[in-house]
């Protein structure tokens, strides 16, 4: 027997319960009741995507630019990190996206306190009658 063809050896069972057993029709209608589940070796798998790390990576600048976020800037490094990681390790590079997106979610927030205290601290001088156009 040399394993792709011919007989099965006296007595073989098929495991899986296929109706059409050893060698079947690949073409068949039910393709599992052939015997072939998987497809053959080396089936490409679909490609990692790589839009929330693209995102991830804007957003980040952005932040750095308008917001001064000082956090935002290992968002960035993170990003690109898992953008050159995307295609040889992609669970890693997911790792890295999601770190990016927390570092940008903090500097957000605190670009929002900062500017809240800000404003605070604005309207008490005004309203204690400090000048503020020094």
């Amino acid at each position: 027997m040399s394993g792709y063809g011919g007989s099965p050896p006296p007595g073989w069972q098929d495991p899986y319960g296929g109706s059409q057993g050893w060698g079947g029709d690949p073409y068949a209608a039910d393709p599992y009741a052939a015997g072939y589940g998987y497809g053959p070796p080396g089936m490409p798998t679909k490609p990692p995507n790589n839009g929330s790390t693209v995102a991830a990576l804007v957003c980040n600048i952005v932040s750095v630019v308008l917001c001064c976020g000082v956090l935002s800037i290992p968002g960035v490094v993170t990003s690109a990190i898992a953008m050159g990681r995307m295609h040889s390790d992609p669970e890693s590079a997911r790792r890295l996206t999601t770190w990016s997106w927390v570092l940008f979610g903090i500097s957000v927030v605190l670009g929002l306190i900062v500017i809240v205290i800000y404003v605070v601290a604005v309207v008490y001088a005004e309203s204690n009658g400090y000048d503020s156009t020094y």
